[in-house]
């Protein structure tokens, strides 16, 4: 048995209105995955990437491939952009992402249990009057993805997150199983809203278990990576 230990202390970065995530509280999360190997951990060539609205910045490995709204709309159901409890929360900007081999718009649609290279989205959804009094942190992490509604879901980290002038919301690492339980999905996301909680910005990262373990640090810090630009709120 291989112990897993996911560490991450951050600090505050400015830059032009940019701000990377503050810590709340510092922590070290403890995962056992039962595996025999630990995850990569070498440093990969990385690019980085702001949507067309320059509402937020990530940094993602140069063989990564990204697919804009654009090309998301031709998907039946676009990943990571969920409602929760009847409400919807519209894309203003989206970007999705895959360290795939090669660029094919379906793998970012592939379910994640099944993903066997990391999958993810960068989103920045509009929220509504009305969805505004119920905005909470489940909502910030089932509207990215509905993991209460899965089976063998655990939180094996579930923290508040805070980019600072009230850019606060939830940093969630989760593991489930499909609806058979034979298969293990792991995700690792951040969403929070801004002061005025008119805006949700998340990002999402992840696939099934032994890709995690094989791309854990890649995938750690592409979320890590990610900064939001307070000034265009």
């Amino acid at each position: 048995m291989t112990t897993v230990i996911l560490n991450r202390f951050l600090r505050p970065w400015r830059m032009l209105g940019w701000q990377m995530g503050r810590r709340l509280s510092l922590f070290s999360v403890l995962v056992v995955f039962a595996v025999s190997a630990c995850g990569s951990s070498g440093v990969e060539s990385t690019v980085s990437y702001t949507d067309a609205g320059k509402l937020s910045l990530v940094q993602l490995p140069d063989n990564w491939h990204t697919y804009e709204l654009d090309e998301l709309d031709g998907l039946a159901d676009v990943p990571f952009e969920e409602p929760y409890a009847g409400f919807d929360y519209p894309a203003v900007v989206s970007t999705a992402f895959d360290g795939a081999p090669s660029r094919d718009l379906e793998n970012v649609a592939v379910p994640l249990v099944e993903a066997t290279y990391p999958i993810g989205l960068v989103s920045v959804r509009t929220v509504g009057a009305t969805e505004r009094q119920f905005i909470n942190r489940a909502a910030l992490s089932q509207a990215i993805l509905p993991y209460f509604q899965y089976l063998n879901a655990t939180e094996h980290l579930s923290e508040d997150f805070s980019f600072g002038d009230g850019f606060d919301g939830v940093r969630v690492l989760v593991s489930y199983a499909d609806d058979t339980g034979a298969e293990v999905g792991v995700a690792y996301l951040i969403s929070v809203t801004d002061s005025a909680d008119n805006r949700m910005y998340s990002i999402v990262a992840g696939c099934s278990r032994q890709c995690y373990i094989d791309n854990q640090v890649e995938i750690e810090r592409v979320v890590d990576s990610w900064l939001v630009n307070k000034r265009a709120s």
